[in-house]
């Protein structure tokens, strides 16, 4: 089964986790963060050294967040580790309009009909999208994508096409292009004019340069606010795709894309 590599992003770490520093809700959100990057479970003790939290505050904490479902405590070891209540809360905060299960059934369809992979990216700030969602082919060779994979904005295939429904002029996306690291970074004219080319088609493509071996279609969709929100990818691996086929693909995606702007997007 073929894989597409993940870029990953370091969050950034709180300057100072005393608890002079913090008030009760960083205390929390410090800890969250401590166990979700911790290696193994630790005691009480342990932790507050680490974070240089008063034993009293943190035994406190812990133990509000274990009774929350956020920190699970074994008795055997008196440890701590992350509960399953922050996977829950993290699934939640990738899609938290439910748009993934709306569209499911469509997705759904159009896997069957393309034997294509699809994705479903959502875009969580000025230059960063997530997948919130995935549907896999049933190819017996096919991609993987890990749901909470966030990329730059402009990468890939989806990242042409936010470009070119953003309207980024040439020198703009000479600029993003300098920010972003590609498997095969793509050249930047040709980028240019692929935008260009997305913009009269209304879906774009990526042959190898996020993924080597990898032949990516992709569109855009609005929210109900006419946002540019959400993207679409349609991934299949390269040697299984023709030209011809990337152009039905593409066709494909800007047809569901109409179909989904008349229809849901409209009830809600």
């Amino acid at each position: 089964m073929g894989s597409v590599p993940e870029l990953r992003t370091v969050e950034p770490e709180l300057a100072d986790t005393s608890a002079t520093k913090l008030n009760t809700v960083g205390q929390a959100l410090a800890l969250l963060r401590f166990l979700a990057d911790a290696t193994m479970p630790m005691g009480v003790n342990a932790i507050s050294r680490q974070l240089n939290f008063a034993p009293s505050s943190c035994f406190r904490i812990l133990k509000q967040l274990a009774d929350a479902g956020y920190a699970q405590f074994d008795n055997r070891t008196k440890c701590y580790s992350l509960g399953s209540a922050a996977v829950l809360l993290a699934r939640r905060s990738l899609d938290p309009s439910n748009t993934f299960s709306l569209l499911l059934p469509s997705l759904t369809d159009f896997v069957s009909r393309t034997q294509a992979s699809v994705g479903f990216w959502r875009r969580i700030d000025r230059d960063r999208i997530v997948l919130a969602g995935f549907v896999e082919s049933p190819n017996p060779m096919r991609i993987h994508m890990s749901i909470g994979q966030r990329l730059p904005l402009y990468i890939g295939a989806v990242g042409r096409a936010f470009a070119a429904a953003l309207g980024l002029s040439d020198d703009q996306i000479r600029y993003e292009l300098a920010q972003l690291r590609w498997q095969i970074p793509p050249d930047t004219d040709e980028y240019c004019r692929q935008v260009q080319c997305c913009r009269q088609t209304g879906y774009a493509v990526d042959e190898g340069n996020f993924a080597p071996g990898v032949t990516t279609v992709a569109t855009v969709l609005t929210d109900t606010m006419g946002g540019l929100s959400y993207g679409l990818s349609a991934i299949r691996i390269a040697g299984q795709i023709g030209r011809s086929e990337i152009s039905s693909i593409g066709d494909a995606l800007v047809d569901l894309r109409e179909e989904l702007g008349s229809t849901w997007l409209a009830q809600r």
